[in-house]
């Protein structure tokens, strides 16, 4: 027995190491793009239109993806389908580097969206195959960091890659090799999933994690049919579209807020919006662990709490009038420490709680799949009003009182949407979380 225990501890240091770094890679091949852009318009590589389509492209893909990899990654060997993502994403950076024409370019960069979108489902379904429900909080939340890692790691690698090799052969090779960099990187993740990423323990002679009794009778099918119908599943997607919404509405619009509201100069305007990615990490890997240890691995004491603290930073960093840089800073902090928090439970960890183990994938699919809905929507509509302020129609964007105080729509829409993510929390955290588990009993008795 102590021999076995041995070995799974080891297993799953192994695991978890292996799937933030994999995952990590990911980002480095999602995020040559971005690092890209400044160098493909000014070599007249491609348009800044033709460059904006193909974004969306990726988007859309990636939420198409997330859904549809999820239903797959409960049906496979993860180990392997993550190769193959990773391989899919690889071969599209290597491609790009040869200077595709823009359609052809759109898409490559639609089936990279797809092949990213195989990440995260991989990641959380070997989760639920290697820890049981009461210690998956934990790790769950230490994996979330992949997400920093890899944009730390994707932007030192693009930003040595861009000055170097343009230096050393000008710059229209400088935006080429960022993403052969990319390509080389995806590779070395390839290697680290081949030698040291497990699809489940019986693969590696050890016994399977223990699940409850009446998981245990639901076969895969099943299970995503639970999945599916269960509003407690839905009711978290929902959660997590409405928290996207007003989390890229800070990181795509917060330092433009900052200048044209507040008065910021760039400098300081990307430092204070900077702060809130640091707290966002660590409250990423501690919420698991909080949630694990002092609440029974119950989220949606923890999820409530941090939705409410996102409404107060949005109302701190939005409703005071004039630059006051350590309420910004502070109103940053408390946004960041709630990001981590929700992102990695609406991100799909209360999802994946509420569905039996073999659904892990499907779960995190549908839920990823309302986050990428509600960011999108979020962009469309935070952009229409921005636009209507730069065309001078700033009486359909704002109300000014009697006072002198102006209230912006805008800042209603990026709270408005955070009180409804906090309202759908609850919603998925009360009855209908209790519906889902009726449901799953009812389906196992059905087997």
């Amino acid at each position: 027995m102590e021999t076995i225990e041995r070995r799974y501890a080891s297993a799953r240091i192994r695991q978890v190491a292996a799937m933030l770094f994999v995952y990590a890679t990911f980002y480095v091949c999602r995020l040559a793009f971005s690092a890209s852009k400044k160098g493909m318009i000014e070599q007249g590589a491609y348009t800044p239109a033709e460059i904006g389509y193909v974004g969306s492209a990726m988007l859309f893909a990636y939420a198409i993806g997330k859904i549809v990899n999820g239903f797959i990654a409960d049906r496979v060997n993860v180990k392997k389908y993550i190769m193959l993502g990773l391989f899919v994403s690889s071969l599209a950076n290597l491609l790009v580097g040869f200077h595709i024409p823009a359609l052809m370019l759109a898409i490559v960069w639609f089936a990279n969206g797809f092949a990213q979108a195989s990440g995260a489902p991989c990641c959380v379904v070997a989760l639920s195959r290697w820890w049981p429900k009461e210690k998956r909080g934990t790790y769950y939340g230490i994996w979330s960091c992949s997400n920093n890692l890899g944009e730390v790691l994707a932007y030192i690698v693009s930003a040595g890659i861009v000055v170097w090799v343009g230096k050393a052969f000008g710059p229209d090779w400088a935006w080429k090799s960022c993403f052969w960099g990319a390509t080389a990187f995806g590779f070395i993740g390839i290697a680290a999933a081949s030698l040291f990423f497990g699809n489940a323990p019986e693969d590696e002679g050890l016994p399977p994690v223990p699940v409850d009794a009446a998981d245990s009778k639901v076969d895969i099918s099943g299970g995503q049919k639970i999945a599916l119908t269960s509003r407690a599943v839905w009711f978290v997607a929902l959660a997590g579209g409405f928290f996207a919404a007003s989390r890229y509405a800070v990181i795509d619009w917060g330092m433009f807020f900052l200048q044209v509201k507040k008065g910021y100069a760039e400098a300081g305007a990307a430092t204070v919006i900077s702060v809130n990615s640091v707290v966002g990490a660590v409250s990423s890997a501690l919420s698991g662990i909080i949630s694990d240890r002092f609440f029974k691995s119950s989220r949606k004491e923890l999820a409530i709490s941090a939705g409410l603290l996102n409404i107060t930073a949005l109302a701190l960093f939005m409703l005071v009038p004039g630059r006051h840089v350590w309420l910004d800073v502070t109103a940053m902090v408390m946004f960041g420490f709630a990001v981590g928090i929700l992102l990695t439970f609406l991100g799909g960890l209360m999802a994946v709680d509420y569905v039996p183990k073999c659904a892990a994938g499907a779960a995190l699919g549908i839920a990823g799949m309302g986050n990428y809905i509600g960011a999108g929507m979020q962009s469309v509509l935070s952009g229409y009003l921005i636009k209507r302020a730069e065309d001078g129609s700033a009486s359909l964007i704002s109300h000014t009182f009697a006072n002198g105080y102006t209230l912006d729509y805008l800042a209603i829409f990026w709270i408005g949407v955070a009180v409804l993510s906090v309202i759908f929390t609850l919603a998925a955290g009360s009855g209908s979380a209790k519906s889902s588990v009726q449901d799953k009993s009812l389906t196992s008795h059905d087997e």
